[in-house]
């Protein structure tokens, strides 16, 4: 997909960075892929993104070298978190009721509604779940 043709920054879901950086994820040429596209495009997250990335990382054994280049990344300006404030729980709140997702997800979801951004990630449960309840809502999960 172009640059010019995406009406906002996409919202990033950890699983994707997470992808990209392990060689030994299913989704990881595809998600590097993503990632390349553009290499001057910024990704709005929520602000638990850092802690979700590299928990990750550290759960998989990863090597310190990478973490440290992870974490480089999720604080570098390619990486937008915005703040956790009333209006983004709020949203979170009606997202995991109704479309019955978890938290985190139901973050990252709320954030994209609010900004009017298409969601990138790789968990195709939670495309699912969103496509029924919000489908107005830009979930991309095929990112080859």
């Amino acid at each position: 997909m172009a640059a010019d043709v995406l009406p906002a920054p996409p919202v990033l879901d950890a699983c994707v960075l997470v992808a990209a950086l392990v060689p030994s994820e299913a989704h990881h040429a595809a998600a590097r892929r993503l990632l390349a596209q553009s290499p001057d495009r910024a990704f709005l997250v929520p602000p638990h993104f850092i802690v979700e990335v590299l928990a990750a990382l550290a759960r998989r054994g990863a090597p310190t070298d990478l973490i440290a280049g992870a974490r480089a990344l999720c604080e570098s300006d390619r990486i937008l978190a915005l703040p956790l404030d009333e209006a983004l729980v709020e949203a979170a709140v009606e997202m995991a009721t109704t479309a019955k997702v978890h938290a985190g997800d139901a973050l990252y979801a709320a954030l994209a509604v609010m900004e009017s951004a298409p969601l990138f990630t790789l968990d195709t449960d939670l495309a699912a779940r969103l496509k029924v309840s919000y489908p107005d809502l830009v979930v991309f999960t095929d990112i080859a």
